[in-house]
């Protein structure tokens, strides 16, 4: 493999953060978008100049470099790495199909994957209840899946918090949602702890609309 040559997981790491499109925590990429990515393809990432790391305490903060946008393509190349199998080919598979399109285009990567806009901050909870509505939507799969509070933040990152926590509350005594509790509390991340709601003196997690 030559030096420059992107392991699969460094090449969807990248993928990830060209799709966030602004800086992340690594905590935050880890329990908030479910990519865990190790020192070592963080280093080589930014070995390559693919990405910029910054520290702040013990947190890390990761971003897709000038260099990145530019060359992102380039360096993760056409084949996929060898022995990556069926990931892999769905993933390169993927990162042609958007090769094509920017080329038909015209348009740049970072063009293509733009920031999610600061969410300005609701008038009235009616109009958070709304903003979580639409943030559920997006999130599920199907009415009636559970999304965690935290993934559901995520999206309204621009919201007071308090003002998500009264929307929550209100929209929990209308018909066809469910604010609750996870029922095994050992698969509870820091984030989803950080991310619950207090109702009725008890934490809840997850949010379910149907």
């Amino acid at each position: 493999m030559s030096d420059d040559k992107l392991k699969l997981v460094e090449t969807c790491a990248l993928l990830v953060l060209l799709k966030e499109a602004q800086e992340i925590s690594n905590a935050d990429l880890k329990n908030l978008r479910g990519f865990e990515l190790k020192a070592e393809n963080r280093n080589r990432l930014r070995d390559l100049k693919l990405i910029d790391v910054r520290k702040e305490g013990q947190r890390v903060f990761l971003g897709v470099s000038d260099h990145g946008w530019r060359k992102a393509l380039d360096v993760i190349g056409v084949d996929p790495p060898a022995r990556s199998g069926y990931a892999g080919a769905t993933v390169y598979g993927q990162v042609a199909s958007l090769r094509q399109f920017l080329s038909a285009s015209g348009i740049a990567l970072s063009e293509f994957f733009l920031p999610r806009p600061d969410t300005e901050v609701a008038a009235d909870t009616s109009d958070v209840a709304a903003l979580i509505r639409k943030a559920y939507d997006s999130l599920a799969q199907t009415a009636g899946d559970s999304v965690k509070l935290a993934r559901i933040r995520a999206e309204l990152a621009g919201v007071d918090r308090k003002r998500i926590d009264e929307a929550l509350i209100a929209l929990n005594t209308q018909s066809g949602v469910r604010v609750y509790a996870e029922a095994n509390q050992k698969t509870l991340t820091d984030a989803d702890r950080d991310a619950a709601v207090s109702i009725g003196n008890q934490d809840k997690h997850l949010l379910a609309i149907k």
